[in-house]
């Protein structure tokens, strides 16, 4: 079983480049053309999806240990750091993983 995680935008987001040294990459990385579009038909209201690609994923949930709990709760501020860079006011963005 894999984790994925992707986020919706309402502007156009640079891709990251693989070669970063980041821990969250903001691209394509193993997902396939319709299962963005699936996410964003079924999840989103944005008109831009990413795959967010990291070592496992962010899953923040009752159902995980808390080892994992905290280090998805690092991504997902590392995802907003990103995303504040890149977003003005009035534009935003949604998570959804699964």
């Amino acid at each position: 079983m894999s984790l994925a995680s992707y986020i919706g935008c309402n502007v156009e987001l640079p891709l990251s480049s693989e070669d970063s040294n980041d821990v969250l990459l903001i691209g394509n990385s193993f997902s396939e053309d319709y299962h963005r579009l699936n996410v964003k038909k079924y999840q989103f209201t944005t008109c831009f999806v990413y795959e967010v690609s990291t070592d496992w994923g962010i899953d923040i949930s009752i159902h995980t240990n808390s080892e994992v709990n905290a280090e998805s709760k690092k991504k997902f501020i590392r995802l907003c750091e990103i995303m504040d860079k890149f977003l003005k006011p009035g534009e935003y963005f949604e998570v959804y993983s699964c």
